[in-house]
Protein backbone atom coordinates (compact mmCIF):
# COMPACT_ATOMS: atom_id res chain seq x y z
CA UNK A 1 0.00 0.00 0.00
CA UNK A 2 2.90 2.40 0.79
CA UNK A 3 4.36 2.04 -2.58
CA UNK A 4 0.77 3.09 -4.33
CA UNK A 5 0.84 6.13 -2.17
CA UNK A 6 4.51 6.52 -3.00
CA UNK A 7 3.40 6.24 -6.70
CA UNK A 8 0.73 8.08 -7.14
CA UNK A 9 2.33 10.94 -5.63
CA UNK A 10 5.13 10.37 -8.41
CA UNK A 11 2.10 10.69 -10.88
CA UNK A 12 1.36 13.69 -9.30
CA UNK A 13 3.91 15.94 -9.19
CA UNK A 14 4.64 14.65 -12.60
CA UNK A 15 1.29 15.55 -13.84
CA UNK A 16 1.82 19.20 -12.68
CA UNK A 17 5.78 19.20 -14.55
CA UNK A 18 4.17 18.19 -17.42
CA UNK A 19 1.42 21.13 -17.46
CA UNK A 20 4.11 23.77 -16.33
CA UNK A 21 6.37 22.55 -18.70
CA UNK A 22 3.74 22.24 -21.70
CA UNK A 23 4.45 24.74 -24.56
CA UNK A 24 2.40 27.70 -25.48
CA UNK A 25 1.01 28.13 -28.91
CA UNK A 26 4.48 29.59 -30.35
CA UNK A 27 5.93 31.30 -27.53
CA UNK A 28 8.45 29.81 -24.99
CA UNK A 29 7.40 30.56 -21.09
CA UNK A 30 9.75 30.11 -18.16
CA UNK A 31 7.77 27.97 -15.37
CA UNK A 32 9.25 27.27 -12.30
CA UNK A 33 8.38 24.06 -10.10
CA UNK A 34 8.92 24.51 -6.19
CA UNK A 35 8.97 20.57 -4.41
CA UNK A 36 9.41 20.89 -0.65
CA UNK A 37 10.32 17.71 1.39
CA UNK A 38 9.67 17.54 5.10
CA UNK A 39 10.07 15.07 7.75
CA UNK A 40 9.29 15.65 11.14
CA UNK A 41 8.96 13.56 14.40
CA UNK A 42 7.49 13.98 18.18
CA UNK A 43 8.98 11.61 20.45
CA UNK A 44 6.49 12.95 23.35
CA UNK A 45 3.57 11.61 20.95
CA UNK A 46 5.90 9.04 19.04
CA UNK A 47 4.85 10.31 15.93
CA UNK A 48 6.26 10.37 13.09
CA UNK A 49 4.83 12.98 9.89
CA UNK A 50 6.65 12.98 6.19
CA UNK A 51 5.24 15.71 3.86
CA UNK A 52 5.84 16.09 -0.32
CA UNK A 53 4.70 19.05 -1.76
CA UNK A 54 4.54 20.90 -5.52
CA UNK A 55 4.29 23.90 -6.69
CA UNK A 56 4.46 25.17 -10.43
CA UNK A 57 2.89 28.31 -11.79
CA UNK A 58 1.18 26.94 -14.33
CA UNK A 59 -0.15 29.96 -17.15
CA UNK A 60 0.29 33.46 -16.94
CA UNK A 61 -1.17 36.28 -19.26
CA UNK A 62 1.39 38.50 -21.23
CA UNK A 63 0.89 41.37 -19.38
CA UNK A 64 1.45 39.25 -16.28
CA UNK A 65 -2.06 40.37 -14.51
CA UNK A 66 -3.78 36.81 -14.64
CA UNK A 67 -1.69 33.83 -13.50
CA UNK A 68 -2.61 30.26 -12.97
CA UNK A 69 -0.88 28.27 -10.24
CA UNK A 70 -1.58 24.70 -9.20
CA UNK A 71 -0.42 22.42 -5.82
CA UNK A 72 -0.31 19.01 -5.11
CA UNK A 73 0.29 18.03 -1.03
CA UNK A 74 1.11 14.46 0.35
CA UNK A 75 0.98 13.91 4.12
CA UNK A 76 1.58 10.59 5.76
CA UNK A 77 1.32 10.21 9.07
CA UNK A 78 2.57 7.13 11.83
CA UNK A 79 2.65 6.89 14.91
CA UNK A 80 3.10 3.95 17.75
CA UNK A 81 -0.40 2.92 18.32
CA UNK A 82 -1.60 2.90 13.94
CA UNK A 83 -0.27 1.77 10.86
CA UNK A 84 -0.36 5.44 9.65
CA UNK A 85 -2.92 7.80 7.30
CA UNK A 86 -2.13 9.39 4.22
CA UNK A 87 -4.07 12.95 3.40
CA UNK A 88 -3.83 14.10 -0.59
CA UNK A 89 -4.63 17.92 -1.20
CA UNK A 90 -4.36 19.28 -4.73
CA UNK A 91 -4.98 23.09 -5.61
CA UNK A 92 -6.01 25.56 -8.58
CA UNK A 93 -5.59 29.01 -7.66
CA UNK A 94 -6.26 31.73 -10.22
CA UNK A 95 -5.04 35.70 -9.54
CA UNK A 96 -6.33 38.32 -11.86
CA UNK A 97 -5.38 41.56 -11.17
CA UNK A 98 -8.39 44.51 -12.00
CA UNK A 99 -6.09 47.25 -11.89
CA UNK A 100 -7.17 49.33 -14.75
CA UNK A 101 -3.53 50.83 -14.73
CA UNK A 102 -1.55 48.81 -13.88
CA UNK A 103 1.88 51.37 -12.55
CA UNK A 104 -1.24 53.36 -10.69
CA UNK A 105 -1.15 52.74 -6.85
Amino acid sequence: MRALHICLLLLLILGIGLTAGAPSIGLRQRRQIDLTLSAEHDDKEDETELALEAIAGLWSSADSRTKIEGSARVVHRVNSLQTGNTSYQARLHLHHDYKSNPYQN
